[in-house]
């Protein structure tokens, strides 16, 4: 990663987003394919959120079916605009992006915030992304950059063993 990518201002302002973030549910978009095996590389994956807690935070796999709706438009052709913009997004898989809104006819009028994220492996369990929805921290005054929360701080069930995907009711916030 580059002085250049976006990515590399997460670790400027991740001590900011450690003492003023505030935690959210965030689902995977698209990963890079290493971080779903045991390894040590840090790796970028793109990721949605909604700063609006009540919308999902006793709902996160509602987060996870946008995150499919998303993944779906990859490299197809699109009419609508905002939806072309996300299809050539993923479909670059280098291309980065900071709170780009996510179209809300795949939202059904939430706002969610599509955003590329550095997954710091010693913040998953086993050091292996096996859960497609987990913490971030936002800090959206003060920053267009998010984090995945440290495991430490994690609720019990997202720190447990894989649900195989099915996705637990737990809340953070």
């Amino acid at each position: 990663m580059g002085r250049r990518d976006p990515l590399a201002q997460i670790l400027k302002v991740q001590d900011l987003l450690l003492t003023e973030g505030r935690p959210v549910w965030g689902a995977i978009v698209q990963a890079n394919s290493e971080l779903f095996e045991r390894g040590r590389r840090n790796l970028p994956a793109a990721v949605i959120y909604s700063p609006d807690a009540a919308a999902f935070d006793d709902r996160p796999d509602l987060l996870l079916d946008i995150a499919r709706k998303l993944y779906r438009l990859k490299g197809i052709r699109q009419r609508n605009p905002e939806l072309a913009v996300f299809s050539r997004m993923l479909a670059s898989e280098t291309d980065r992006e900071m709170r780009l809104e996510v179209p809300h006819i795949l939202t059904g009028g939430a706002v969610v915030y599509c955003t590329d994220i550095i997954v710091a492996r010693r913040h998953l369990p086993g050091r292996v992304l096996n859960e497609p929805v987990f913490p971030l921290l936002i800090a959206p005054r003060r920053t267009l950059m998010t984090m995945m929360l440290p495991g430490r701080y994690w609720p019990t069930p997202a720190r447990s063993a894989p649900t195989n995907g099915k996705q637990p009711g737990y809340g953070i916030g």
